[in-house]
């Protein structure tokens, strides 16, 4: 099973960083369109999910025993729960990196806004409802990975 928790922590990160890779275009694009975001807001949504993926990659086995360890029981191969557990935190943890880079990009967009003299920090230069569904994404993730026994639960498997 453990092994099964590992495979999955790695392929996991693999496709964070495909994913990430296949975006890298929109962003390319979007800096083109409005530089005065600086290169960094546009960057940061890149390089942080890429190094969540390569770290995921790179070291499954420690991620698999914190996780093991957050959850003693959740290495068990007579419940098929578990499995479905270990699918919800995998797949919590994948949001959560997308909702970090996400947070990432509207942070450093509100403070480049917020610091220029030029442009002001409203609903015409800034997204607003993108942000506050980052922050959904972000609590949803968060629900993913802390509260998967729960949701396993109300799950008949």
């Amino acid at each position: 099973m453990k092994e099964t928790l590992t495979l999955s922590i790695r392929i996991a990160g693999l496709a964070l960083v495909i994913y990430t890779l296949s975006q890298t275009p929109v962003h390319s694009m979007a800096y083109t369109i409005r530089p005065q975001y600086g290169l960094m807001s546009y960057l940061l949504p890149s390089i942080v999910p890429i190094l969540a993926g390569i770290i995921m990659f790179m070291f499954p086995n420690t991620i698999g025993n914190r996780l093991a360890k957050a959850s003693p029981e959740i290495l068990s191969v007579e419940n098929p729960k578990r499995l479905v557990q270990i699918g919800c935190i995998v797949l919590g943890m994948i949001f959560l990196f997308f909702s970090i880079s996400d947070i990432a990009y509207h942070l450093t967009t509100a403070i480049v806004l917020w610091s220029s003299d030029k442009y002001e920090l409203d609903i015409l230069t800034f997204d607003f409802p993108g942000f506050i569904a980052t922050l959904i994404e972000l609590l949803f993730s968060l629900f993913l990975i802390f509260k998967s026994k729960l949701l396993v639960s109300k799950i008949n498997v």
